[in-house]
């Protein structure tokens, strides 16, 4: 691991750590134990789909106590991704219902406004000429996207700053790497100052904001006033009333209204997990691969038009379009397979053995990692795995190309599979229709390094400046430095 850890950048994510020892020690299988005692639980290291069907969906074993760690200062003890057992499903079911795709598809008018603001940044950026954080912007359009789907509420995260987003944004910072053994970062009082106060700031706005929205139900189920399609919220009130045989009364009961805290929390942070990210590395891989650029642009034109203008209300008018856009689909597919946001950390237990190739790997008193980054590059299961091809993802079964059962895990594989994969693939799809056929976006970290008056040029992960780095999730470094400029069509 010390030569793993000095062959890449210091603040590179871990996961690309496995891949590279499989990639130095061909003979190792794909399953295999790397032991950093006393820095961290000794890890079972999962880069096969048979083999992490195991432990993921035979043997569903719990999250890792340190994830549950890490993550309770942000998301609060009733968040989806640490609870287990039957609370994991109840309030999983309860939730499953708004985030169908028929009811995301409903919501799309909200999307596309908030996209559209998004739109104008960047103009406003390209007037400039200014260098911005693309995943900064990305984020804020994503929290605005997910206070209007799961909520119904306006954050205006990209134009102001919203006390919510500015307390979550701080927790983060204030979060340690689950393995970090700095005593002074571990034991800093002030962390826990600033872990409680954020939290409460966190809470107290989001009770009032569910407070509010519950009014706003009880007045719409009065008046019928309303024609718009529910907020994910309402939906998931619907079902906790209905499986709990209780009928609504004046007040929001205190178990939902608690559950429902955590579970935007939880919402907020799959944000920054998948969707932004995903938006900067959609932009960077493309722009390395012109053809498929064009592709997705010529797609956009047949489906919605040459004027570009027209595209953003064709798309509330018609949300079933972005059920037409094929090659942006695998496009997406391609970016999440080659840079995944996270992985699953699972708890050992007793009893519970992967059996592979014959052999027997017993998981009591490990960390059980199936890392995505690795088993997305297995040349075994993914051929020319490095490459980027999202033809990977428009072939037939019994195509060499297509994908393995479970071998795709960017949002994990299985029951614990995450909740929020089809609001993502909405909101991409949209943010490249809207963007992409307007604006060339590019990376910039050579002007920001001229700005900063220093070379950052060796820094980087298979050749490229744009590497993941840990913070919670996996990131572009440097909040992907990008240069936008309005495109000159030339039809």
């Amino acid at each position: 691991m010390a030569k793993a850890a000095t062959s890449f950048p210091p603040n590179a994510h871990p996961h690309i750590y496995p891949h590279w020892i499989r990639q130095q020690y061909p003979e190792l299988p794909p399953v295999f134990v790397i032991d950093v005692w006393p820095v961290a639980a000794p890890m079972l290291v999962v880069l096969d789909p048979i083999a992490a069907a195991q432990v993921t969906i035979k043997n569903s074993l719990p999250k890792h106590r340190n994830t549950q760690d890490y993550v309770y200062p942000l998301l609060g003890n009733k968040n989806m991704v640490t609870l287990e057992g039957k609370e994991w499903k109840m309030w999983r079911g309860i939730f499953n219902p708004g985030f169908s795709s028929g009811h995301l598809m409903s919501l799309v008018a909200g999307m596309v406004s908030d996209t559209v603001l998004f739109t104008e940044i960047l103009e406003d950026y390209a007037v400039k000429g200014a260098i911005f954080q693309l995943e900064e912007a990305a984020t804020r359009l994503t929290v605005d996207i997910i206070g209007n789907v799961v909520l119904d509420v306006p954050l205006r995260a990209q134009t102001t700053e919203n006390e919510l987003v500015k307390a979550f944004r701080d927790q983060l910072k204030w979060m340690l790497l689950p393995n970090d053994i700095n005593l002074f970062r571990k034991y800093n009082p002030l962390k826990f100052i600033m872990h409680r106060i954020n939290a409460r700031t966190m809470n107290v706005y989001l009770d009032k904001l569910l407070e509010e929205r519950f009014t706003t139900r009880q007045q719409n189920d009065r008046t019928k006033s309303t024609k718009r399609a529910k907020p994910i919220i309402d939906l998931a009130l619907d079902t906790y009333l209905s499986e709990t045989q209780r009928s609504e009364t004046g007040t929001l009961p205190d178990v939902f209204k608690r559950s429902a805290i955590d579970q935007f929390k939880t919402f907020l942070f799959a944000g920054h997990d998948t969707t932004s990210s995903a938006a900067c590395y959609i932009v960077h891989l493309l722009n390395q691969h012109p053809k498929a650029l064009e592709r997705v642009r010529q797609e956009y034109d047949e489906v919605f038009g040459l004027d570009t203008a027209k595209t953003a209300q064709i798309i509330t008018d018609g949300p079933h379009l972005l059920n037409r856009l094929p090659y942006s689909m695998a496009v997406i597919k391609e970016v999440l397979r080659l840079r995944p946001p996270a992985s699953s950390v699972r708890e050992g237990e007793r009893g519970v053995i992967i059996d592979y190739e014959g052999k027997q790997y017993p998981t009591e008193g490990f960390m059980v990692w199936p890392v995505s980054f690795a088993m997305h590059r297995r040349p075994e299961l993914w051929p020319k795995a490095e490459e980027f091809n999202p033809e990977r993802f428009l072939v037939k079964e019994g195509d060499p190309l297509f994908p393995i059962k479970g071998a795709w895990r960017p949002f994990e594989y299985g029951p614990r599979s995450c909740i929020g994969q089809e609001l993502a693939y909405i909101e991409l799809k949209i943010f490249m229709v809207l963007t992409l056929r307007d604006y060339d976006i590019r990376a910039a970290y050579k002007e920001l390094d001229k700005l900063n008056g220093k070379d950052t040029s060796a820094f980087t992960v298979d050749g490229d400046r744009a590497y993941q780095i840990l913070i919670a999730t996996a990131k572009p470094v440097d909040g992907f430095p990008a240069k936008v400029t309005k495109r000159v069509k030339l039809r």
